[in-house]
C-alpha cells in the first residue's frame, strides 16, 4: 500500500497468445494480494488465446492493434494510456520491453520492472541494441532462470545487483494430478507441447522417431505455428503418419497430459520451459534437451533425463530407453521426483510472494 491507496501496476505485453510467458503473467496477477495491488493489462498487438479467460476473471484489459513493426501511433497510444491511468509501476515482458519501457519513462512512471522470458538467441542486432538500451530504464530486471540471468549480464552489461532471479511459477492446484493407472503395454503414448517453430525443434524429434525400430508408440504434438506444413511433410516422408500427430492448439492442457505416458521437450533453447512444470505436476517422466533454463528444472537422472542439445543420435537412443517397458519403474521414480521438486520450487503462490517483495521495495 502507498498510504491508504493500493499499488497500481500496469502490465504491458504484446498479446495473450498461447504461450508459457502469457500463461505465467496471468497466473501471477491472479495470485497477487488484491488488498495491496491493483492490476491491469495493456495488450498492444491484439487479444490472443487467453484473452477471454482474462476478461472472465475480471481483469482490466486495454487492447491496441499494432499495424507495423515500427508503429509510431501504437507507441503513442501506449504512452497515452500510461498517462491516463497513472500506474505506480509498469511491468513489461516479451515485446513490451522496448515500447513499454520507453513510453513509461517518458510518462514519468516512478518504477519500471521487466521480466526476461528467454535468452537472446533469436533476436536480431537491432532488437538486441534497443533491448540493451532500454534495460537501463528498468529499476529491476527479473530473470526467469539461471541461464537467462547469465545472458542478461553478458548482453546488457549491467550489474547483477539489478537482476533478481525468480523462476516462473505454475498453479499447482490447476495442473496437479495423479499418474494414470491404465498404462498400456501394447502402445506407449507420449507427447510434447509448443509452438511449431524452429526453437522447439520438432523436426529433430520426428527424425529421431524414424530411427526407432520395433516399438509400438504414438507421439502427440500440441501447438500451432509457421512450420506446420513442413512438419506434416516430414511426418509423411519418414512414414510416420500413423505414429506422429499434430493436434493444433489444446485448451485442456491438463487433459492432454493425462493421456500421456511420458513427455518430450526437444527445444534448441528455452528461457525456462513452463510446459515441463505442467508435465511434472502430472508426474510424467520427462526427456528434454540439455539447454538453457531447462537445466533449472530437469536434473539428469534425478528429475528427468537430458539428451545432448540438437543431437539426433542421443535423442533417438534415449527415446528408445523411454519406450522400453522394462524401464517403466525407473521412469516413474523420475516423474515422482520432478513432481516433488516443482511443488517445492515453482508454486505460483511462492513466486507471486517474491514479486510482491520486489514491488513493495520499489515503491518504498
Amino acid at each position: 500500500m502507498i498510504g491508504n491507496k493500493k499499488i497500481k501496476i500496469l502490465y504491458i505485453i504484446p498479446s495473450l497468445n498461447s504461450g508459457g510467458a502469457e500463461r505465467f503473467i496471468l497466473d501471477l496477477i491472479y495470485n497477487l494480494n488484491p488488498e495491496v495491488f491493483e492490476t491491469s493489462l495493456l495488450l498492444f498487438s491484439g487479444q490472443g488465446f487467453f484473452y477471454s479467460e482474462a476478461i472472465s476473471r475480471g481483469l482490466g484489459v486495454k487492447v491496441l492493434k499494432k499495424r507495423f513493426k515500427i508503429d509510431i501511433l501504437n507507441f503513442y497510444n501506449i504512452y497515452r494510456h500510461i498517462r491516463k491511468i497513472k500506474p505506480d509501476i509498469v511491468h513489461t515482458q516479451l515485446g513490451g520491453d522496448i515500447y513499454g519501457k520507453i513510453a513509461a519513462k517518458l510518462a514519468g512512471v516512478k518504477s519500471i520492472v521487466s521480466t526476461e522470458q528467454n535468452v537472446l538467441v533469436n533476436d536480431n542486432k537491432i532488437i538486441k541494441f534497443f533491448k540493451k538500451k532500454t534495460a537501463e530504464f528498468s529499476d529491476k530486471i527479473i530473470a526467469i532462470s539461471s541461464a537467462v540471468k547469465r545472458d542478461i549480464i553478458e548482453n546488457y552489461q549491467i550489474s547483477s545487483e539489478k537482476i533478481n532471479l525468480i523462476f516462473n511459477g505454475i498453479s499447482v492446484e490447476k495442473f496437479q494430478q495423479d499418474r494414470k493407472n491404465n498404462f498400456n503395454k501394447n502402445q506407449i503414448v507420449f507427447g510434447s507441447i509448443g509452438r511449431l517453430t524452429s526453437q522447439k525443434n520438432f523436426s529433430l524429434l520426428i527424425e529421431a522417431l524414424s530411427k526407432i525400430k520395433n516399438k509400438n508408440f504414438k507421439c502427440l504434438i500440441a501447438g500451432e505455428g509457421e512450420l506446420r506444413d513442413k512438419l506434416e511433410k516430414e511426418i509423411e516422408r519418414y512414414g510416420l503418419g500413423n505414429k506422429v500427430e499434430l493436434l493444433g492448439l489444446k485448451k485442456d492442457i491438463k487433459g492432454f497430459l493425462s493421456d500421456l505416458d511420458f513427455f518430450v521437450l526437444p527445444s534448441k533453447w528455452e528461457g525456462l520451459g513452463v510446459v515441463l512444470l505442467e508435465a511434472g505436476l502430472s508426474r510424467l517422466p520427462v526427456l528434454a534437451s540439455a539447454t538453457g533454463g531447462i537445466l533449472d528444472i530437469i536434473k539428469d537422472k534425478k528429475t528427468g533425463i537430458l539428451f545432448k542439445n540438437n543431437n539426433i543420435n542421443d535423442l533417438a537412443r534415449k527415446l528408445d530407453y523411454f519406450l522400453d517397458f522394462n524401464n517403466r519403474k525407473n521412469l516413474d521414480t523420475l516423474g515422482d521426483n520432478l513432481f516433488d521438486y516443482i511443488i517445492n520450487k515453482f508454486d505460483i503462490k511462492k513466486v507471486a510472494s517474491q514479486y510482491e517483495s520486489v514491488y513493495l521495495n520499489l515503491v518504498k
